[in-house]
């Protein structure tokens, strides 16, 4: 539909330049109307019964405690890092140390993540 779309556009404004481009007010590269239709459609769907679900939204609120708890005592304690991140870092509480966990837990699988928490607060998995 996009490439359809486009396609058609191209050939109804005929552009020959950026500036041309810029000038048509509207998007070149879009989904038909049809198809936004069809978007809104899924999306009125989706929002009540997939992403705003009981079990997603307590999914996600339980991930979010666990990233703040990760984030909280390693930003405290920066020498519970591996080794290699861990040299890095300019003391507890400091900002290249903020940094440095903000990236060491985004680059962590939804379960690591969940493993590291356990192990290092003590808590059961909250997988």
């Amino acid at each position: 539909d996009l490439v359809a779309e486009t396609g058609r556009r191209i050939a109804a404004t005929a552009p020959d330049s950026v500036e041309a481009v810029r000038g048509l007010g509207m998007p070149l590269a879009a989904f038909s109307e049809e198809m936004v239709a069809n978007d809104r459609a899924f999306k009125k769907f989706l929002f009540p019964n997939m992403y705003r679900h009981y079990k997603v939204t307590r999914m996600t609120d339980r991930a979010r405690r666990v990233v703040a708890e990760l984030f909280g005592l390693l930003v405290d304690e920066p020498a519970l890092l591996p080794e290699d991140w861990g040299r890095r870092c300019d003391g507890p509480r400091a900002a290249t140390t903020a940094r440095l966990v903000a990236d060491y837990i985004a680059g962590m699988t939804d379960r690591f993540a969940f493993e590291e928490h356990g192990r290092l607060l003590g808590k059961q998995d909250l997988s």
